[in-house]
């Protein structure tokens, strides 16, 4: 994997097409992970083990931190070719004929359409799995089923 911290500067000033081209590719690898990774979140998360959810959680939230700097010198990149926005941009490298930029951009925007709508469906998951604990939680405490606080405890 390409380090973009060292060559962020170099591409940003002049967008070399080599470059840019690893910076997508690497940007389409991080959103595949991202995917498996959140996908395996939801999954557990049907599955009622906590500890597992909270790990599996913990590496999507490591694997986005360590998303950001690819992420950051795309966007950087894209606004220094006076791109708006992905499309623009795959636009733009189509003007060039930079054919494969431009294939790589519009497989990276639809992968992050895809994670965007993946990530807002798992989030509702979870509020929906943290409501109906707190509900559960609520009515046995109503009836009584408690012992020293460890229903809550164990939930």
């Amino acid at each position: 994997m390409i380090s973009f911290a060292s060559v962020l500067n170099e591409v940003t000033a002049d967008p070399e097409p080599g470059l840019v081209t690893g910076m997508l590719q690497s940007g389409l690898g991080l959103v595949a992970e991202l995917n498996r990774k959140l996908q395996s979140l939801d999954d557990l998360m049907l599955s009622g083990r906590p500890e597992e959810i909270a790990e599996a959680a913990q590496l999507v939230e490591t694997a986005l931190k360590r998303a950001s700097p690819t992420f950051s010198a795309i966007a950087v990149t894209m606004e220094r070719l006076g791109a708006r926005n992905l499309q623009a941009a795959a636009e733009t490298f189509r003007a060039s004929e930079q054919n494969d930029a431009a294939s790589l951009t519009d497989a990276l925007r639809l992968a992050l359409g895809r994670f965007a709508k993946r990530s807002v469906e798992a989030g509702r998951r979870a509020q929906h799995l943290n409501r109906g604990l707190t509900a559960t939680l609520q009515t046995l405490q109503e009836l009584g089923v408690q012992e020293s606080g460890r229903l809550i405890a164990e939930a």
